[in-house]
This record gives structure tokens, C-alpha cells and sequence, in this order.
């Protein structure tokens, strides 16, 4: 079967314009790169000072030269929180290439800022396509932004949205889904489109957008989940986006140590099945990382789960869903019960933020465990968390 695809205005040129909107460079710059080419044997010229993030936990086919994401790591390795390795892309059955996930997230507090409409950081949700898109992928945002500058545990990804240009002019960083005509008549692109820069417009100059399709997208049947307190069976809707019903507790969807199994029945794509473990509850002394410049900040959590790992995921710019601004993320075992952020990498965060004026992200730490398979050359995975909010305070 083919991949569907919902008809919108300029579906000819998408492609096109979203790759310009990211080499431009420049302000504004959609960072919204819904076609960019997955990256699935790493991008030589993508890590330019330092080591690797030792898993960012997402599985991004940007960013597929991390240890543990292209080829999730197993028992021997000492990385793995997973039941088994992730299936190698042979065992696989012969079909498109996809990228996709499924998940299963404690919700905890983690924030929704479109209305309720997203609520892609917690519950029970999947959704597959035949490359990332801005707006789809909120738990998968890293793979539209470049590893930078590595320190310890902590990683800082820029987009390339933020320069000169923007300080004093921050709607630079307010593109995704806010796209504005000229007479501001209108404001919201449809919802399987995506805002991106009009490449007609220099990259100093501000425009309002233009609202171009997002990549088609797979219905790949049933998608069904085991191991839960409340088994999970989802459907697509119109826009191949699964999520669950209401379900008597989304803060307790799992115990830790539960062996989780995700499979989809097949449609676009041929049957998949993952499985990873229930982590446990995550608990955080604080909320609060205050950020004061030239000063490192520590962000701690409660040791619970020697198996799992740690993400935090330090965000700034515009609200979601719209692109990020830029991100420290930090990967590293629950075990170590907290990570000290570098004040430079925060030096580096405020700037991308037009100089701290737009802090508006979910921030968020997550306890969590994944299963990765690639499908074509792509990632798709299950993920397994207990996530809260983090609250970024600027000093």
C-alpha cells in the first residue's frame, strides 16, 4: 500500500521549500525541516566539538551516530534498559523505508501548551510517516537541530533559527504551525501542514510563512500494546495519528520491571512488534533549574531504577509545537541521581533563546526505556517513560 497523503495547497513544492527554509540559516528560520533526509549513518559534519550524547533516548535518525540509537545497545554493552536488543534492520520484512514510534509515558505534569491538542509527552500515542515532521515528532525535536558543543553528560543542539538578526525580533523563533498572511488575517496552517520561511524572502528579513503539507504518513492498522495495567488498543484517525482512549490513570500506566510489548497489525507498512520495561515513578526533589550566566546548575531526581536511564531535556524558544529554539539534553544512568548542567552550555542556551526572552518550551526529565528498530534505513521505536515538567528560572 502507499503511503497516504492528505492533498493541501503547494504539496509540488514542500520538499523543496523546507530544505531551503533550513539552509538559509538565517532569521527567521522554520526549524520546522519536515522532509529533511534521515541521517541513519551519522552526519560526519554534525558533531563539531566533542563526543557523542551516549543515547539521547529518542531514537532521531538525526542523530543516529550516538551510541544506542542506530543499533540500541544491549546487555554487553552496558547501555541498555531494554528486554533485548533492538531488531537488526535485516530481521526487518522487506518494505518502505518509515520513521515512527510508539509510546507509552507516564504523564505525571508534564505540560501541554496547544490547547490540549498535543499532549505528545505523555500517554499513550504513535505515529508513523515517511520522514519526521516538526509537529509530529515533539518527543523527537533533537533531530532538527545540530549537535554543537558537548560537556560531561550534556549535549547543546541549535536548530539554526537564532542569529543577529533576531535579538529584538524574536517571532524568528515562532514558526511551525502560527503562520501568519501578510494582512494577518490569517493564522494557523491546516492540520497536515507545517509553517515554514518563504524562500523568496532574504533569511535577515522577517516574513510571515507559508504553510506547506507534511511528509505522508502510514496507517499501519492496529496498534496494540501488552504489559500495561490497561491493555491499549488504537486505531488512526484521519491523519494516521493513534492515541489512546481515556484510560482509568495515565500516571500509572505500568509497574517497573513490566515486561511492555508494542506490535502493529500492519497496513502501509508490514507487522512490527517491540518491547521494552516499565520504568518507575519519577520523583524530583525540585522542578526548579535556575539558571544564573557563567554558573553551572545541578538538576536532581530520586535513584530508583538501576536498568533505566535519564534524559533531561533543557528547551527554549517559542511554545510548542512550534520549532525549537534550542536544547541542552543530558543522557546518563538513573543510577547517578543528578547531572550538573555547564554554565557555558547554558551561556550558549540563553542566546538561543534571542538572548532570554523566549523561555516559553516544556522543559522535562525523563526516566525511561526503548526498543528501536530501523525500517528502511529509519528509526522506529517504543518508548517507555515516567516523565515531569522542569521549570527553567533565569537568574
Amino acid at each position: 500500500m502507499m503511503a497516504r497523503w492528505t492533498t493541501v495547497a503547494r504539496p509540488a513544492v514542500a520538499a523543496v521549500l523546507m530544505v531551503l527554509a533550513l539552509a538559509a540559516g538565517g532569521c527567521p528560520s522554520s526549524s520546522a525541516p519536515s522532509v529533511i533526509a534521515p541521517d541513519p549513518g551519522g552526519d560526519p559534519g554534525a558533531d563539531t566539538a566533542g563526543p557523542d550524547v551516549a543515547d539521547d533516548g529518542f531514537g532521531d535518525p538525526g542523530v543516529a551516530d550516538d551510541p544506542g540509537v542506530a543499533d540500541d545497545p544491549g546487555p554487553d554493552d552496558g547501555g541498555s534498559t531494554d528486554v533485548a536488543d533492538a531488531t537488526d534492520a535485516a530481521d526487518v520484512p522487506d518494505g518502505p523505508s518509515a520513521w515512527g514510534w510508539i509510546s507509552a509515558v507516564e504523564i505525571n505534569d508534564t505540560c501541554d501548551q496547544w490547547y490540549l491538542k498535543t499532549q505528545w509527552f505523555g500517554g499513550v500515542r504513535a505515529y508513523f510517516a515517511t520522514q519526521p515532521s516538526f509537529n509530529r515528532a515533539l518527543p523527537h525535536t533533537l533531530q532538527f537541530a545540530t549537535k554543537k558543543t558537548t560537556v560531561g553528560s550534556c549535549t547543546l543542539y541549535d536548530p539554526g533559527i537564532m542569529t543577529d538578526d533576531c535579538v529584538g525580533q524574536c517571532l524568528c523563533l515562532d514558526k511551525g504551525v502560527e503562520c501568519y498572511s501578510a494582512d494577518q488575517t490569517q493564522r494557523w496552517c491546516d492540520e497536515d501542514q507545517v509553517c515554514v520561511d518563504n524562500p523568496d524572502v532574504p533569511p535577515e528579513v522577517f516574513d510571515y510563512g507559508m504553510c506547506v503539507p507534511l511528509p505522508p504518513h502510514y496507517d499501519v492498522g492496529t496498534v496494540t500494546l501488552g504489559g500495561l495495567k490497561t491493555p491499549v488498543s488504537m486505531t488512526p484517525d484521519d491523519l494516521d495519528r493513534y492515541k489512546a482512549a481515556a484510560l482509568p490513570d495515565q500516571n500509572d500506566l505500568f509497574d517497573a520491571g513490566d515486561v511492555i510489548t508494542a506490535s502493529t497489525s500492519g497496513g502501509d507498512l508490514p507487522p512490527m512488534t517491540f518491547t521494552a520495561r516499565g520504568v518507575a515513578p519519577l520523583t524530583l526533589p525540585t522542578s526548579v533549574v535556575s539558571i544564573l550566566a557563567g554558573h553551572s546548575s545541578t538538576v536532581r531526581w530520586t535513584p530508583a531504577d538501576p536498568t533505566s536511564r535519564i534524559q533531561v531535556i533543557l528547551a527554549v524558544g517559542s511554545h510548542d509545537p512550534n520549532p525549537l529554539g534550542g536544547a541542552i539534553v543530558c543522557d546518563l544512568p538513573d543510577g547517578d541521581g543528578q547531572v550538573v548542567v555547564d554554565g557555558a552550555l547554558l551561556d550558549e542556551l540563553i542566546h538561543l533563546s534571542c538572548d532570554g526572552q523566549w523561555m516559553m518550551k516544556c522543559s522535562r526529565i525523563t526516566r525511561y526505556s526503548r526498543d528501536v528498530q530501523s525500517v528502511g534505513g529509519q528509526d522506529v521505536e517504543l518508548f517507555v517513560g515516567s516523565a515531569r515538567n522542569l521549570q527553567l528560572a533565569r537568574e
